[in-house]
């Protein structure tokens, strides 16, 4: 049993090995190629800013129907 457990947390250290080998490489690879596109191709300063449009004014809601909201939220109030 010994043995089989040994085995066990070689098997563990191994594949823990594996994974941060893989990580390493990613984050090196990762970083070459911000490195790479910031050479050939770097952030533009100029041009005119991005404007967000601007936003629809909300619906007109219909008097009959602002009236039913506010009953249904009296009544819900007054069950409490």
């Amino acid at each position: 049993m010994n043995d089989l457990l040994a085995q066990g947390v070689q098997l563990m250290v191994l594949g823990m090995g594996v994974v941060l080998a893989f990580l390493l490489i990613l984050v090196a690879v990762m970083t070459g190629l911000s490195a790479l596109v910031q050479r050939f191709a770097p952030e533009t300063t100029g041009g005119k800013p991005a404007t967000a449009p601007a936003p629809e004014p909300a619906p007109r809601v219909s008097p009959h129907i602002r009236a039913a909201i506010q009953d249904a939220i009296r009544q819900h109030r007054a069950q409490r």
